[in-house]
């Protein structure tokens, strides 16, 4: 008996139609006659390979190899215990190392909590101290040796963040450095990768060649291109922050030097696609990432915003492709869709390869926890501690939309990743790390209706052409 999988979606696409299998993520594009033809002879008593209309004697045998039509009732489950055995097994190779949970800023959507005076009062005071920090990098050292994380194929990354990480400037310099002069004696951090998020308003021309020569990359955060759309980029007092980090960007390109910008999409930045791309033109920028805003206790959104966001992501893809620039988020699910390959995670955390060190040496999984250092389980004294075997490491490893059964009737399936455990936690009263990332799941529907219809243009365009 043939019949449609339950992983299998229908896209209307004016005269043709997009069949798509949610698990492998190869759209099959039809005119909608030989749909109406298809679904005709599926919805018919005892279909199977031997009576199969002479019209559909191609289409049939491609929707089959593509597992868009199934031949017997336990085929999705084999198809869906195939993926799930594909899950990538923990193996730490990124680490979030805290600097300073301060902030200089105060922004006014603050995931953190910088945002919140009595969440601000949790943070710790302390910054970390060389003796705390060198401690540290042997203990990430140890975690990506012991997890066996292939480091000759791939790129350890450390990420210096906060609060603000240049309020700790010196600790930031003497990181980097021994890094640089651990790595002929260790091979696992011999390629890793060194970054900073920043709100940039601490730099000057020392510090941007300092940087520069150590080989930390630049990450500096914005709302838009105007002062209207970082009119929540405050400082502690209140004050607008957007021209200093103007003067900071003018200040970098006068020195040659690469940043990437960080942009958080404020509802003002999402009413005009053009001033981020003025800021991108005018400062060169070619790395860049948006990033959704997240509703907090303090801070709440609008359905109407989760769409307008996933929309403004969608239309900048576009017209910043044009340039030869790509958005990471973007990217990330273009490429899950163009090799059909099944992306499990949107975030380091829910893969299994993150760790987190708080300034006082406390480890944990997720930097988005640190007012109240929940899953911070570990810290840098433990030298017996294994984060992949770790009971809250683990569990959040498999927080994939594959082990999530509500999920397995979204058409997104395949490219969405699971959004952020600590929004899902935030969204609704008695919400843990395992609820649903509601405002993530309409960005995975809307990019996946997109690449499929963009996908569809360019066979079109192809296909006239010939």
């Amino acid at each position: 008996m043939i019949e449609m999988s339950r992983f299998s979606y229908v896209f209307d696409l004016g005269d043709d139609v997009a069949l798509y299998h949610s698990l492998r993520m190869k759209p099959v594009f039809l005119d909608k006659e030989t749909y109406a033809h298809l679904k005709t002879w599926i919805d018919e008593n005892d279909v199977n390979e031997e009576n199969v209309p002479e019209n559909l004697s191609d289409v049939v045998p491609e929707l089959i190899k593509c597992k868009i039509l199934v031949r017997s009732d336990d085929e999705d489950d084999r198809v869906l215990r195939f993926v799930r055995s594909r899950i990538p097994k923990p193996a730490i190779n990124v680490c979030y190392m805290i600097l300073s949970e301060q902030c200089n800023l105060a922004c006014k959507y603050c995931f953190l909590g910088n945002n919140d005076a009595e969440t601000r009062s949790e943070f710790l005071l302390e910054s970390m101290s060389t003796a705390t920090a060198d401690k540290a990098i042997d203990f990430f050292i140890r975690q990506i040796k012991k997890s066996g994380f292939d480091f000759k194929e791939n790129k350890p990354v450390l990420i210096f963040y906060g609060g603000e990480p240049l309020v700790n400037y010196s600790v930031l310099v003497h990181v980097a450095s021994r890094i640089n002069e651990m790595r002929d004696a260790e091979p696992c951090i011999k390629n890793l990768e060194m970054s900073m998020v920043t709100n940039g308003l601490l730099l000057n021309e020392e510090r941007l060649v300092t940087l520069k020569e150590l080989g930390v990359g630049i990450a500096i955060s914005v709302d838009g291109f105007t002062d209207k759309a970082n009119e929540m980029r405050v400082d502690v007092a209140g004050n607008p922050v957007f021209q200093r980090i103007l003067e900071k960007l003018d200040l970098c390109k006068r020195l040659d030097i690469d940043v990437s910008l960080s942009v958080t999409l404020s509802e003002e930045t999402l009413r005009s696609t053009t001033d981020v791309l003025a800021l991108l033109d005018q400062y060169g920028i070619k790395g860049f990432g948006f990033n959704i805003m997240m509703s907090s206790e303090s801070f709440t959104l609008p359905q109407s915003y989760n769409e307008a966001a996933a929309q403004f992501i969608i239309d900048e893809f576009v017209e910043l492709r044009k340039q030869g620039i790509y958005e990471d988020r973007m990217m990330r699910k273009l490429k899950a869709f163009s090799k059909a390959q099944v992306y499990f995670s949107d975030c380091a955390a829910t893969a299994g390869g993150q760790i987190v060190i708080a300034p006082n040496g406390q480890v944990g999984v997720c930097h988005g926890c640190l007012h109240n250092k929940r899953d911070f389980v570990s810290s840098i004294d433990d030298d017996g501690f294994i984060a992949v075997k770790d009971p809250t490491f683990i569990e959040w490893s498999q927080l994939t939309p594959l082990n999530r059964e509500e999920c397995y009737d979204c058409a997104a399936l395949g490219i969405c990743g699971g959004g952020c455990p600590v929004n899902a936690m935030t969204l609704k009263p008695g919400n843990t790390i395992h609820s649903i990332d509601e405002r993530f799941c309409v960005h995975a529907k809307m990019t996946l209706d997109f690449l499929i219809s963009d996908l569809h243009r360019i066979v079109v365009k192809n296909r006239v052409s010939r």
